[in-house]
């Protein structure tokens, strides 16, 4: 079912990373937590990048994780040591079927928001296999 997904699908989903945050609390994937005093440059109580957030801490993918842009992969590779990239994400500019796709959004926005709607509306419409059937109860 989920083999429909293209390499341009899989680079554009991946590219919703340009917002939001990782939590040593929540996926254990960076050593920044939710808890006061925590986070980067970028996302710690303060940052000028998060003030219109709620809450801070963690680790973003990007500068300006509350903007949804193409700055995912116009900043990867530029080892900035206060944003996180994982090996799936570093990925999209090594494996030459992600690379061209990769390269094509951080030149052309337009074309990230073109494809990202596509790629996002084809994921949801896949739907989900609930186990058990009637879904997860009680929690």
């Amino acid at each position: 079912k989920y083999d429909s997904m293209s390499d341009e699908d899989i680079v554009a989903l991946s590219g919703a990373h340009t917002v939001g945050r990782a939590f040593a609390d929540r996926s254990g994937t960076v050593a920044e937590g939710s808890a006061a005093g925590q986070g980067t440059a970028y996302t710690k109580r303060g940052a000028a990048e998060g003030q219109k957030s709620l809450s801070s801490g963690g680790r973003s993918w990007t500068k300006n994780w509350l903007v949804f842009d193409n700055s995912y992969f116009t900043d990867m590779g530029k080892n900035d040591p206060d944003v996180i990239y994982l090996p799936t994400d570093m990925v999209l500019q090594t494996d030459a079927g992600f690379k061209v796709h990769c390269d094509r959004f951080a030149k052309d926005q337009a074309a990230f928001f073109a494809s990202y709607a596509s790629a996002h509306k084809k994921l949801s419409e896949l739907g989900c296999k609930w186990e058990p059937a009637q879904g997860i109860t009680g929690v």
